[in-house]
């Protein structure tokens, strides 16, 4: 996608100067805000956040509002390299992990976060949406990015009908991000009594 180059472009440059950084830190430090107020995300939560690309500011912004621990995955691996070291260069390597995964992977274990985070340029939204929702415990609060009205044929689109009656919070100052949507994975209908209760395992 043309916004994920123009997107990497920016966040190699704020990689290897500081003045950069901090301004584009700056433009996802009001979003951060309304996404931990909406979540009501604290240091005792674990968050998962989905595509974190050169430099996970929302990952780095979330850990640094809430204390959190936070986990990025990224399924491009010429990204990952550079997103562990501005971390380490942070400082922060104990409390933000990097890891080269998809989203979609079978292989992740989506039952240890309490949070998980979708970036804009998830894609395709649809399926990873619908494989972690399945995945995750129930309680599990799913923050979603979606765009603005005229840059949503740019991003991956998503129609899931569990999301249209979600709680979310609008980010006016931004540019391209419209609004965050919050999902809580509800637990499965009442078993009959004595019937045993399973959940997906991940």
């Amino acid at each position: 996608m043309l916004i994920t180059t123009i997107s990497q472009k920016i966040e190699n440059w704020a990689l290897g100067r500081e003045i950069v950084y901090k301004l584009v830190a700056q433009y996802y430090h009001d979003v951060i805000e309304k996404e931990v107020v909406l979540a009501n995300i604290t240091r005792d939560d674990h968050i998962l956040c989905i595509g974190g690309g050169i430099c996970p500011f929302s990952a780095i912004l979330l850990h640094q509002t809430t204390g959190a621990k936070v986990t990025v995955i990224d399924n491009n691996d010429q990204c990952v390299p550079k997103a562990r070291k501005i971390i380490e260069r942070l400082g922060i390597g104990a409390f933000v992990k990097v890891l080269c995964q998809d989203g979609g992977s079978a292989g992740l274990n989506f039952a240890k976060y309490t949070v998980v985070h979708f970036a804009l340029q998830v894609c395709p939204m649809e399926c990873v949406f619908s494989h972690v929702e399945r995945h995750v415990a129930p309680g599990t609060k799913l923050l979603v990015r979606r765009p603005k009205g005229n840059l949503k044929k740019i991003y991956s689109g998503l129609n899931n009908p569990k999301l249209h009656s979600c709680p979310l919070t609008t980010h006016k100052k931004a540019r391209n991000i419209g609004s965050t949507l919050l999902y809580v994975k509800q637990p499965p209908p009442q078993s009959l009594p004595g019937a045993a209760v399973t959940y997906e395992a991940a």
